[in-house]
This record gives structure tokens, C-alpha cells and sequence, in this order.
């Protein structure tokens, strides 16, 4: 991968929250494990129902030097894309101003895709000297929301509102996702279009 820029992709695991750098007043004894991200924006119900990327872009690289909003919105081409490819054609970018919310998916943010008013796909980015972390998460199927509500202390009815304003793969086609597959090529995606970015521009 030219530059060093680095991309994983990843599904499964136990349930747990991920959580935004800045999210606080959280319970001490939660139902689920909590971690933390180095991004911001609102908590992530992790688990079998996402999939997850992230790409590691090196100081200097090409896309990191175009800045955060063009950053996400070619993450977002990508994921948008790869979707398609799999059947999911009535997609759009994200593209108004940042619309903050305590879980993740209730939020809105240039660059996530969207089917309708309803996401499919999140990302939070971590920009450093060092390097620039873009991630994201595609609701491959549909998460027990109440979890997620139950675990931060949330009203149940908002588990319902979450429902409301996500949704999933498979709800779309109708059939269970092969996520693996989705995974590999999600992968593939994302390491032809660092190159392409990369080749783009003339050597230094």
C-alpha cells in the first residue's frame, strides 16, 4: 500500500459500546463492556450487526492533506460503492452540517450513507500529526437497540427511535448478509482507492 497508509476491515465479536472521545456522565455499572474511540461523535453498539473499517493515513498523504469533510466524503464514495455493488442502489452521502447525538447512528455527518432519511453507514475520524484515522461502521443487519439504551441508561422508547432512523443490509434485500464476504470486499475496495487517490497526484 503506497505511503504506508494501512486499511482494516473487520465483523463479529461480542456485543460491547464504543463510546466517543467527549461522551461523559456514563453508568458505572454498565451491562456491557465500554471502550473508548479517539474520535468523536455519539456511543456504537458493536457486535455481529456491524461491520467495521477503518484506514490509517500517513502525515503527508494525499487524502489527509484535503482536509476532514473531503476526507469522509471519499470514504464515504467508497463505502457507497462497495453497497452498491451488493445490490443496495438507492443510496446517498451525507452532505448538510453535522448533526450531533448521544448513539451514533441518530447523528448525521458528511460523508456517512444514507438509504432515504435512514443510515446505513457511520464514520468518525481522528486527526493527528502522526497520522489521520477514518473509520466507520455499516449496519449489516439490524441491532437490538434496546441494548444499547438499556446499557446507557437510556428511556426504552428511544431504542424504538433508533429503529426508526437506521437501517440495516438485509433489511434492504430482503436476506441475510454474507458479511464475511461483504468484509473481503469492502477490503479490496478500500486498497484500490488509496491507490487511485495516490496516483492521482504527480511525484514530489
Amino acid at each position: 500500500m503506497g505511503r504506508s497508509a494501512k486499511v482494516w476491515v473487520c465483523t463479529g465479536g461480542l456485543p460491547a459500546i464504543v463510546l466517543g472521545r467527549a461522551q461523559r456522565n456514563l453508568p458505572t455499572d454498565p451491562v456491557l463492556p465500554l471502550r473508548r474511540r479517539s474520535g468523536g461523535g455519539g456511543a456504537v453498539l458493536t457486535g455481529p450487526w456491524l461491520l467495521r473499517a477503518a484506514v490509517r493515513l500517513p502525515p503527508g498523504h494525499v487524502l489527509a492533506g484535503r482536509g476532514p469533510v473531503a476526507a469522509a466524503r471519499w470514504f464515504g464514495q467508497v463505502h457507497q460503492a462497495w453497497l452498491q455493488a451488493q445490490g443496495i442502489t438507492d443510496t446517498r452521502l451525507c452532505d448538510g452540517p453535522t448533526v450531533g447525538h448521544w448513539a451514533c447512528f441518530a447523528g448525521r455527518g458528511p460523508g456517512e450513507v444514507m438509504v432515504g432519511d435512514r443510515k446505513m453507514v457511520g464514520i468518525t475520524q481522528t486527526w493527528r500529526q502522526r497520522a489521520v484515522l477514518l473509520a466507520a461502521g455499516t449496519l449489516v443487519s439490524t441491532p437490538p437497540w434496546h441494548l444499547l439504551c438499556a446499557a446507557l441508561r437510556r428511556p426504552r422508547e428511544e431504542a424504538g427511535t433508533l429503529a426508526s432512523v437506521t437501517v440495516s443490509a438485509a433489511a434492504c434485500l430482503g436476506h441475510d448478509v454474507d458479511a464475511g464476504a461483504w468484509a473481503d470486499a469492502l477490503r479490496h475496495r478500500l486498497e484500490r482507492a488509496l491507490l487511485n487517490a495516490e496516483e492521482c497526484v504527480p511525484p514530489g
